[in-house]
């Protein structure tokens, strides 16, 4: 019987198999690092985006809150500066019926005849103090508001108050009676980088007749 012998395998041969096997363990570890990379990015940008979107709710709920506090009859006489734009905006729409049912800038330059609210356009009412990061970026934060006339909340049959502007439910008619009922809308921009977050929100308030 005849012995078949493998001839001794060239040493080069070994080396080119072992140079192309690491080659490609370094491709895959590269691919991998480089998904696993993209990933954390996209987790970073998603993780950060949930956070400024968060505080733009947050800003525009501030701005309803801020339009509610002034908008009430005891706190308007110490309101300075955007909050008097916003009480002096509200008694030209109880003044004014024929503009009632359009949404009115609070910053308009003439309040006796203001302009029309554009979310997009419009100054903002109150800007809050920036925010810093922990990376060391500033967010800028504000809030414009929009305030609206609906005319009278139909609530009849109700007495109001103490002192001479008190009535009962005999005396009286539904304009004297009824509250004056309004849309607030407070739109927030956040800004952070070269990125603005924007968040509205819209509130329908009645406050008693003045």
């Amino acid at each position: 019987m005849r012995n078949v012998c493998e001839p001794p395998r060239n040493n080069r041969e070994t080396g080119g198999i072992t140079i192309l096997v690491a080659l490609m363990l370094l491709v895959f570890i590269t691919l991998t690092a480089v998904g696993m990379s993209r990933n954390s990015f996209r987790e970073v940008v998603i993780s950060g985006t949930t956070r400024q979107g968060a505080l733009a709710r947050n800003v525009a709920d501030s701005g309803v809150e801020w339009s509610i506090y002034w908008m009430t009859m005891e706190n308007a006489p110490y309101a300075a500066g955007a909050s008097a734009n916003l009480k002096d905006l509200k008694s030209t729409l109880l003044a004014t019926p024929a503009l009632s049912g359009r949404s009115w800038d609070v910053m308009s330059s003439d309040l006796t005849a203001p302009s029309i609210y554009d979310p997009h356009a419009a100054t903002a009412a109150v800007t809050l103090d920036p925010i810093t990061t922990p990376a060391g970026t500033t967010v800028t934060q504000a809030y414009a508001i929009g305030l609206t006339g609906m005319g009278k909340l139909l609530i009849t049959n109700m007495s109001q108050g103490l002192g001479s502007g008190a009535f009962a439910p005999a005396t009286g008619n539904e304009s004297k009676q009824a509250p004056d009922l309004w849309a607030i809308r407070s739109d927030a921009r956040v800004g952070a980088g070269a990125v603005t977050f924007v968040h509205a929100k819209e509130l329908w308030i009645s406050t008693p007749v003045q």
